[in-house]
């Protein structure tokens, strides 16, 4: 009996000492794998950075009316790419209907003593219209 438990026992140690090289496999084949998709993402970088420097484009704009327009002329050879159009601001009508509509308001119900709110409302109607007409000349100015 004694000879078949340490039998039984050589048997077990022998392939316990198995089992952790083969875990040992597995872990140094783990680590390979990293490795190899390490080195084959920095070589898809490289890729794209030599395709992104061959295919440079020049950006030039130019203005269009109150528009700056912005275009890519890509190098000899390849087609151009996206054409980028800014929206266009506020005009000075716009902006002078909205100043004056604010300083009217102000002023007018500073001025007013009684009604506050009547006051500002009619400014505001008046600073508007004032604001717009001098914004209106501005843009006549600037087109011609």
């Amino acid at each position: 009996m004694k000879h078949i438990l340490t039998g039984l026992a050589v048997v077990t140690a022998m392939a316990a000492c198995n089992s952790n090289t083969n875990k040992e496999a597995e872990v140094q084949q783990a680590k390979q794998y990293t490795i190899d998709s390490m080195k084959n993402a920095a070589a898809l970088q490289d890729a794209e950075a030599k395709n992104t420097a061959a295919n440079r484009s020049t950006t030039r704009h130019y203005t269009s009316g109150n528009r700056t327009v912005y275009r890519s002329y890509s190098e000899p050879g390849t087609l151009p790419t996206t054409t980028k159009t800014d929206r266009p601001g506020w005009s000075n009508k716009a902006k002078g209907a909205v100043i004056g509509g604010v300083v009217g308001a102000v002023t007018g119900a500073a001025v007013s003593k009684d009604k506050k709110g009547k006051g500002a409302v009619i400014g505001g109607v008046v600073g508007a219209a004032g604001g717009y007409g001098v914004g209106a000349i501005l843009d006549k100015k600037k087109k011609n």
